[in-house]
């Protein structure tokens, strides 16, 4: 197992904890921090949970003292104001006592507090109190190496090698492991995704794996024929060094457009953090007039729309004279100035509207008040110029008791007459999830027929959990080789892959080329891969 003849277990046993680099640079203002929104986390799954003696603080105290954690309604109530950070064991403990699966509070909170914590994390040991031995190590490499692991598994997995600065693995068995989480990270959907990026971004801060990692992330990114780039090349984001920088810069020059819009995006964050150097920028503002001269409609343009906005000034006013139209100049400029992608007084109607049916839908024990915070995560989703926002934004809504009506909300908001608004309602639940709404996905793709807004749909419907009816299936795959835009045929074939539709085989076999290749893909790398719903046991 290990390269010294020690087994790994008790080489790991004998390791000394690892505190890896964190780095606490903000973003942006949050206006509500990390720690208020990881205690609405934990608040809201407690009191809008099914149990009312759990929703009663008395309650829930009682369980926490019968599993031997001691507090007291003080110290719950600070970790649930916000006025106390809040470390990751604790978060594992409300999973466990909630009855929540294992991974989808912890998963979330740690990506909240990575990409925005803007002060020090509170201090950890384990997310557990088991004791790790050799068997229990090697099981969970071998069943992550076999394709075997869920998303919890991959998280323990992680955290394990997070504790230890030395672990002794092969070569060929780093490169086996790192290639097999990124290849499931390409096609994992909703929680299965989160915890396997939480996972992936664990294991890229240890400095025995962070370069296998990188070769493993590298390999799947350019390889000509990958259909599924961002949610891998999106790991980029974690590492601040200049190799990190130099990939995305080189693939901000692809050909490819899909390799395009997703470096754009990494770069944005990238340049919001202070990742790339100075000499970067004249790459990135050509980037960027290239896109944004374009006539495209904006939702197709958010990645490089993002990049401008979070340009320095000096490199916003170079590429300012280069835009062909004053629209994307005064968009631009309203963005910069707001951080919304459309200003304020036009859609707070309508995400008030959103977040009240979404609240007076959800179960709850106690009396209903309005929910501020469920409010401005549904705009930020919605409407934040900064993807990382949008991003993380969702995901919060996603692990909460409000993601069901927030779905079924945003089906509705799909048919809205502006594009933008519907495109964006599209996106937001890839994020969180359809909540059993499957067959009105499958409705609305059918009925959509804007072009550009008829691929996110379709995106959507490759995420769906369940078997794609026959007929959609046949008319998907006829429509995949007649098709004349390449991101809707793209979009085809995602849904077709995902869920693992026998038409995909055919399809590989087709004469056209760019089918052929896309499709030849899917069948070696899909169906979409959804955790099943494990729950932490106490």
């Amino acid at each position: 197992m290990t390269s010294t003849g020690e087994s790994s277990g008790a080489a790991r046993r004998r390791g000394r904890p690892q505190k890896l680099p964190v780095d606490n640079t903000p973003v942006t203002e949050l206006g509500v921090g990390v720690d208020q929104r990881v205690a609405w986390l934990l608040s809201t799954n407690r009191l809008l949970g099914p149990d009312p003696d759990l929703a009663r603080r008395e309650g829930f105290l009682r369980v926490l003292k019968e599993q031997g954690v001691q507090v007291d309604n003080t110290r719950v109530s600070r970790w649930e104001s916000g006025l106390q950070a809040v470390p990751g064991r604790v978060v594992a403990t409300y999973e466990r006592v909630l009855g929540l699966p294992e991974g989808s509070l912890v998963s979330v909170s740690a990506g909240l507090r990575r990409s925005f914590g803007s002060g020090p994390a509170p201090r950890e040991t384990s997310l557990r109190d088991e004791d790790l031995t050799t068997g229990s190590f090697e099981g969970m490499l071998d069943a992550a190496e076999r394709g075997d692991a869920g998303g919890a598994l991959w998280l323990r997995l992680a955290e394990q090698l997070h504790r230890f600065d030395r672990v002794f693995l092969r070569k060929e068995e780093w490169t086996k492991l790192c290639g097999r989480l990124v290849e499931e990270l390409g096609v994992a959907v909703g929680p299965a995704y989160v915890r396997r990026y939480e996972a992936a971004a664990t294991m890229l801060r240890h400095r025995a794996a962070q370069r296998p990692m990188l070769r493993a992330i590298g390999s799947f990114v350019v390889h000509p024929d990958t259909q599924v780039v961002a949610p891998v090349l999106n790991l980029l984001t974690e590492l601040p060094d200049a190799p990190a920088g130099d990939l995305v810069l080189r693939l901000l020059g692809s050909d490819d457009g899909n390799l395009r819009r997703a470096a754009a995006s990494v770069a944005a964050y990238k340049i919001a953090r202070g990742h790339l150097l100075p000499d970067a920028l004249p790459q990135l503002e050509s980037a960027v007039v290239g896109a944004l001269r374009r006539p495209d409609p904006l939702d197709g343009r958010l990645d490089f729309f993002d990049l401008a906005v979070h340009l320095p000034q000096p490199s916003w006013e170079q590429v300012s004279g280069g835009l062909r139209t004053r629209r994307a100049f005064g968009m631009v400029t309203q963005a910069r100035a707001t951080a919304e992608l459309v200003p304020h007084a036009q859609t707070v109607a309508i995400v008030a509207e959103l977040a009240a049916t979404a609240q007076a839908q959800t179960p709850t024990q106690h009396s209903r008040e309005p929910d501020p915070m469920l409010r401005r995560l549904l705009r930020e989703a919605l409407l934040h110029v900064h993807k990382p926002r949008r991003h993380h934004a969702a995901l919060v809504i996603a692990a909460s008791p409000y993601a069901p009506a927030v779905a079924e909300q945003c089906l509705r908001l799909t048919g809205h007459p502006n594009d933008l608004l519907s495109a964006r309602a599209w996106t937001v639940l890839m994020r969180i999830g359809h909540g059993g709404r499957e067959d009105k996905v499958i409705r609305r793709t059918r009925s959509e027929e804007r072009p550009t807004i008829r691929s996110r749909a379709l995106v959507n419907l490759g995420m769906a959990r369940g078997d794609l009816p026959d007929e959609d299936a046949t008319l998907l795959a006829d429509a995949a080789v007649t098709q004349q835009r390449p991101a809707e045929r793209h979009a085809t074939l995602f849904a077709l892959g995902m869920q693992g539709a026998t038409e995909i085989k055919a399809l590989a076999e087709h004469d056209h080329d760019d089918v052929r290749r896309a499709a030849s893909w899917w069948r070696e790398r899909g169906p979409a891969i959804h955790d099943a719903d494990v729950v932490s046991v106490p």
